[in-house]
């Protein structure tokens, strides 16, 4: 159990289970794309691209070296026109990527094609619906709200049991976060590993979101294929929960719950502690037993460090995916990703943004490459609970030396001509609603002058100091090379200015110290998402993803009206407010945009770009030429 904190609002950043489109889109999806499915971020853009989990160490690519944990089998071909074989820069962990501790956007490029829900994001960041599973979802009343969801009576797991009411319970009774416990672990003045205080209480389930399943009251399961959910109060983005579905029936079945309806999610009972024990630590890795599928694929073996493999789901109720087996194989380097796409020993890939792989790319013989301006936003955090970033003119100091439009010209322009500094942390620049509310330009001389109006005086070494403590600390990063290239950028403007900033770079951060709060300041990704209440949990004091611990007590209130509220143009107005409230306070900095690099090879048709979904949303229906 971990002894620092747990989501209680929602980490809608990262993981498809949270990743939905835009609340204004209506319409009905065609039986040939994936639902949305998954379970933030990060995002993990947690990743997110952000707090995604480590990778493993990956086999060269177009090997298949690697031995599947206690099977001994092995990877297959990566050649052949009945499979696709698409590198994966990280490893997914988990089948469960609503799990708090293990939600990552390399979960949902598995998950794509295993877990049902009832919408679909579309390439466009419209939700449609899934009418394979979900025939109808009406809005049956506004006050109190109520949905119903018709069910496809032919739907079922990849084990034959039906997919029905039950699954949608779950989601709701683990999500709801109103159940906490004693932490075992606290004692007065004890802190954990990285010095943060131990809480007395931990929510029961480790969980990436609450927000929109705490505002429902009741999940009406009378009829298991009609399924009535009340809200109170009203939750206008209602179209985004209930993705990432988790078979029920395995979760009653290895915690010993007869049947998890009748459990109340608002009272602390054994059985509820029984189904948060499967939930927090049940669900790891990806056993094809309990991982199991209520779409096109499910998995055939999962081989630790290289991949796992997905064959077509023999269950599936609906039009058959095209391709027999999609192998997502763990290739952490974006070179040998390119390389290995040019020698058809990988099919698909989407590699981390790098001028020169671009260069590689656009000139390579029978490949299709499709750069585009993702939802996939770098960022700064400033720990809040570092001394040095109570002071406001620390904040705005920084924010002012950090040269947003150099890094992009050496790094992303390379890539995406038309990148601009990104301004906003709630809407993407495609979105209804973004504008300019970071206004801070980069003034080196500004930034030194904002420091000496705070009371900081340059030493004999150039750094400035106060109080006897002297402006130093570290930027925090995953350890790729664009991040390092940025780091070093901010190190030698900020030194301008008196900042001393070190280099710390670790290929474990995203995954182990990020969501500790083990840092100064944090460069790492999330992925957007057309959700507008996606963001709560990443800047609302104890959200599940505020990692660097912002607390402006303002922001609560001004979430809660926003999130309740169904007219999308007052809605909008409200979510630009707390976007400007979170760009003043300056506790983060939006970098821009990192352009995507999805490419396949010329052959293979079908695939297309979806930003919080990444590529291999709508896998069943490619096909070669």
């Amino acid at each position: 159990m971990r002894t620092t904190k747990r989501g209680k609002v929602a980490a809608l950043a990262t993981g498809l289970a949270l990743a939905a489109g835009t609340a204004a889109f209506t319409g009905t999806a065609s039986a040939t794309t994936p639902p949305t499915s998954g379970g933030t971020t990060a995002a993990t853009a947690g990743t997110t691209a952000g707090t995604s989990a480590p990778a493993g160490t990956a086999a060269p690519a177009g090997t298949t070296a690697g031995t599947a944990a206690g099977s001994g089998e092995t990877l297959p071909p990566s050649t052949g026109n009945d499979q696709v074989t698409y590198a994966q820069e990280e490893e997914g962990t988990q089948y469960n990527n609503s799990n708090g501790s293990n939600n990552s956007f390399a979960n949902t490029v598995v998950n794509n094609m295993l877990q049902p829900g009832p919408f679909i994001l579309n390439d466009k960041l419209g939700f449609d619906l899934w009418t394979d599973f979900v025939t109808e979802a009406n809005v049956l009343s506004t006050a109190p709200q109520v949905i119903e969801y018709k069910l496809n009576p032919a739907a079922v797991w990849s084990d034959g049991a039906p997919l029905d009411c039950n699954d949608f319970y779950l989601l709701w009774l683990a999500q709801i976060g109103k159940v906490e416990i004693a932490n075992p672990d606290f004692a007065p003045g004890k802190t954990d590993e990285s010095g943060n205080p131990l809480p007395e209480k931990l929510p029961l389930f480790d969980i990436a979101s609450s927000t929109g399943y705490e505002q429902i009251k009741s999940v009406d399961c009378s009829n298991p294929t009609d399924v009535k959910v009340t809200f109170d109060p009203a939750f206008a983005d209602w179209k985004g929960l209930f993705g990432g579905m988790i078979p029920a029936h395995v979760v009653e079945k290895m915690s010993g719950v007869a049947d998890m309806t009748k459990v109340d999610p608002t009272t602390e009972s054994d059985d509820l502690k029984k189904i948060a024990e499967v939930w927090n630590n049940g669900l790891k890795g990806w056993n094809p037993d309990e991982a199991l599928s209520g779409a096109w694929y499910k998995i055939q073996q999962y081989t630790e460090g290289q991949g796992i493999v997905l064959v077509k789901n023999d269950k599936f109720w609906g039009k058959a995916a095209n391709i027999n087996t999609l192998t997502l194989k763990t290739v952490n380097d974006a070179t040998a990703q390119a390389t290995a796409l040019q020698n058809n020993e990988l099919q698909a890939i989407q590699p981390q943004a790098d001028p020169g792989v671009a260069d590689q790319l656009r000139g390579a013989q029978g490949v299709t490459f499709a750069p585009a301006a993702g939802l996939t936003f770098e960022h700064l955090d400033l720990n809040a609970k570092n001394p040095l970033f109570q002071d406001a003119a620390v904040r705005k100091a920084f924010a002012q030396c950090v040269d947003r439009q150099d890094i992009i010209d050496k790094l992303v322009a390379p890539i995406y001509p038309d990148s601009k500094p990104l301004n906003s942390v709630i809407f993407m620049p495609v979105q209804n609603g973004y504008q300019d509310d970071f206004t801070t330009q980069f003034d080196v001389a500004a930034a030194k002058a904002t420091l000496e109006a705070g009371g900081w005086k340059a030493g004999a070494d150039g750094v400035m100091e106060k109080d006897g403590k002297k402006l130093a600390f570290r930027i925090s990063h995953k350890g790729i090379q664009r991040r390092s290239d940025t780091t070093q950028n901010i190190i030698a403007s900020c030194k301008q200015a008196g900042f001393d900033i070190s280099e710390d770079s670790d290929k474990k951060f995203n995954a182990e110290r990020l969501p500790k709060g083990d840092f100064d300041v944090a460069l790492f990704a999330w992925v957007g998402n057309p959700l507008l209440s996606s963001s709560t949990s990443l800047y609302s004091a104890g959200g599940g993803a505020n990692y660097f611990a912002y607390d402006n007590p303002k922001i609560a209130d001004m979430y809660a009206q926003a999130n309740t509220n169904l007219d999308e143009a007052s809605r909008i107005t409200q979510m630009q407010a707390i976007d400007k409230q979170i760009m003043d306070d300056m506790f983060t900095v939006p970098l821009f945009q990192l352009p995507e690099m999805p490419a396949w090879v010329s052959n293979l048709q079908g695939p297309v770009f979806n930003g919080p979904l990444g590529l291999t949303w709508n896998s069943n229906v490619w096909t070669y030429s």
